[in-house]
């Protein structure tokens, strides 16, 4: 099969897990894939195939997926015409160059790459207002990394579902960015249970997913006001009242978990924390049949609860709290 090349303009703020996230998809889907080449805030993959655009369209921590048609040297502005001609070719297009590193003038850049383009891809114009193409570059590694545009991100849309201007607030929720990638780091392709589901931040983003989203909590307030959040989105997400530490009862099983478990003073809680946290993992690791993403607010093996951890970050939220995250696999499925 023929090996495509992609190129992503990752978060800073969270760039291992945003190489995660693409890699976690993209393995979901089917799609083979290696990296060619990583910089600040910048991968390179070959992919076995052409993704489905709805692949891309999940993704929280890219700004930008691109379809790659070459790396070139500032200064130079040679793409090789057989990178681009048939894309460009006919079409109105625009180039932009994101400086991730310093050193060079995007508008130089710029200006070098259209004229390229125009040199070497028939009756192709450039547009800056409304393209059919447009041409990013990203400047990182001492390369100019340049691509077509697939997809980009829309900010706004990830900030309207921010905790506060939800019908329910709780100040411990998740940002929506985090919360949607913590989903596809957990590979899933068909349904995701939070069983500390709080206001149902990644409940909310599974939903808009196309994913099926239950949840339970042991709060009657948050299953009503997670309740409120999902239809607020549209969201035909499932919540029922219910204790963590005795999944197996309630839910028979589960494609994938994704859970932020609870640590706050207020958060109810039978015995101790960490009995609490002990019963729920195992009863997780029952009834998950493929990954699972847990949050937690110290570090953790996982291995006595018979969960396998595949990957792990960490995240500062302010000066006390760190979040923890772990890709994990139960060794009974």
């Amino acid at each position: 099969m023929e090996k495509l090349k992609y190129l992503f303009y990752l978060n800073g703020a969270y760039e291992d897990i945003a190489r995660a996230e693409i890699c976690s998809l993209l393995g979901a889907y089917g799609y083979q894939h290696s990296v060619s080449g990583q910089h600040p805030q910048t991968l390179l993959l070959s992919v076995s195939g052409t993704v489905d655009p709805s692949v891309f369209s999940r993704l929280a921590l890219s700004h930008r997926v691109m379809a790659h048609i070459g790396s070139i040297e500032p200064g130079s502005g040679v793409l090789c015409p057989t990178d681009y001609a048939e894309s460009i070719s006919r079409k109105s297009f625009s180039v932009r160059v994101k400086k991730i590193s310093k050193g060079i003038s995007a508008m130089d850049e710029e200006r070098r790459i259209a004229t390229c383009i125009l040199d070497g891809a028939e009756h192709a114009s450039v547009d800056l207002g409304s393209p059919e193409k447009e041409v990013y570059c990203l400047y990182a590694g001492e390369m100019l990394h340049c691509g077509i545009t697939i997809f980009k991100s829309n900010p706004k849309e990830f900030n309207e579902r921010k905790p506060q201007h939800r019908p329910y607030f709780h100040p411990s929720s998740l940002d929506p960015r985090l919360a949607r990638a913590l989903v596809n780091l957990s590979g899933a392709r068909k349904e995701v249970l939070d069983p500390f589901c709080g206001t149902g931040g990644i409940l909310i983003e599974a939903g808009l997913m196309g994913l099926n989203a239950f949840g339970i909590d042991i709060e009657p307030k948050m299953v009503e006001g997670t309740k409120r959040n999902t239809l607020h989105y549209g969201i035909d997400a499932t919540t029922v009242l219910g204790d963590a530490t005795r999944l197996s009862e309630i839910i028979g099983g589960i494609e994938t978990i994704v859970t932020d478990v609870p640590y706050g003073k207020s958060t109810v809680v039978e015995g101790s924390r960490s009995e609490m946290y002990s019963r729920a993992f195992v009863e997780m690791s029952r009834i998950v049949r493929k990954k699972l993403v847990i949050v937690v607010p110290a570090e953790l093996d996982f291995s006595e609860f018979g969960l396998v951890e595949e990957q792990s970050f960490s995240i500062r939220v302010h000066k006390s709290l760190m979040r923890h995250i772990y890709v994990l696999v139960s060794q009974r499925v």
